[in-house]
């Protein structure tokens, strides 16, 4: 086992916990803990680099969803790169039903252990486009026109 392994299982290990217990409260502390500061961070709809910008992406989901949680499945990491596969539940209104995202996240960390890159995947067109109501038909429309016979 290379001795980088266990830096990165640690890091995910971290990450697991800080994820699955995010607040609005902590985050921040918890991110300058585990994030380099010049974090560069992608997801569907964001891409961003420091530790301000990524703040404020979660800023913006903790002000706009409702009961916002995290659940990491399973992870694998060599070297300094790892994987963590999660299901993010959440609500739009207090008593709507709750929503599911399923994705994949990858990291990157530095020689001293701080997650340098964070990039996730998951379909923003099964999740979001097809249930806004015009996008949804065009994009329903597009995946038939793509989808093999």
């Amino acid at each position: 086992m290379n001795p980088n392994d266990t830096d990165i299982n640690q890091v995910l290990n971290a990450y697991k916990t800080l994820f699955e217990e995010l607040d609005p409260v902590h985050f921040q502390g918890a991110f300058a803990k585990i994030y380099d500061r010049n974090i560069y961070f992608k997801d569907p709809f964001n891409e961003v680099r420091g530790l301000a910008d990524v703040n404020q992406i979660f800023k913006h989901m903790f002000a706009n969803l409702h009961e916002p949680q995290f659940r990491i499945h399973a992870m694998a990491g060599q070297d300094k790169t790892g994987f963590l596969e999660w299901r993010f539940y959440f609500k739009r209104k207090p008593n709507a039903p709750t929503l599911q995202i399923n994705g994949m996240s990858k990291i990157l960390i530095n020689d001293q252990s701080k997650v340098i890159v964070h990039i996730d995947y998951w379909d923003s067109g099964e999740y979001v486009y097809r249930k806004v109501p015009v996008l949804g038909a065009l994009n329903n429309w597009i995946a038939g026109k793509l989808k093999a016979n």
